[in-house]
């Protein structure tokens, strides 16, 4: 592990990188172009109600490298919340395995801390084979389920 790896919640003092990370993720992952101030809006929508999630971010030497955002999607057949990792992106590719897996960490760890939680998912592009890969490799499952959606 990277002896100066932080990893923490993010404050709204991260927003304005956390919404440039957004739009580098995007471009990166799918090849979308979102405009920045269309996603610092989402971010700040983030901070502004705590049901919209949070962000977890990895610094290093007070720089960020790395973020995952969460949300809670609630299970009335468990009784109990998912913690849903919408996305995890790092930008230290020298490091990326272990930003990402210590990212991973942490929301495990938070998840397990509250007793409403009775788990983590995880959102992947089907496309994004090497992320899925290294989902596995970590002893997480691909479910049944496929998502569906409609955008307005």
């Amino acid at each position: 592990m990277l002896e100066n790896l932080i990893v923490r919640i993010a404050t709204r003092d991260d927003a304005k990188e956390i919404a440039t990370f957004n739009v580098l993720f995007a471009k990166e992952t799918v090849n979308k172009n979102v405009p920045l101030a269309l996603t610092t809006e989402g971010v700040h929508q983030v901070f502004a109600k705590f049901h919209n999630g949070f962000y977890i971010i990895a610094t290093i030497e007070n720089v960020i490298v790395g973020l995952a955002m969460i949300t809670r999607e609630w299970s009335d057949w468990n009784n109990g919340a998912y913690y849903c990792i919408q996305s995890i992106f790092v930008t230290d590719h020298a490091h990326e395995k272990e930003v990402h897996d210590a990212l991973l960490d942490k929301a495990k760890v938070l998840a397990k801390e509250h007793y409403d939680v009775c788990g983590i998912r995880l959102y992947v592009h089907k496309d994004d084979k090497a992320t899925q890969k290294s989902y596995e490799e970590l002893g997480l499952q691909k479910t049944k389920y496929r998502l569906f959606e409609e955008t307005f």
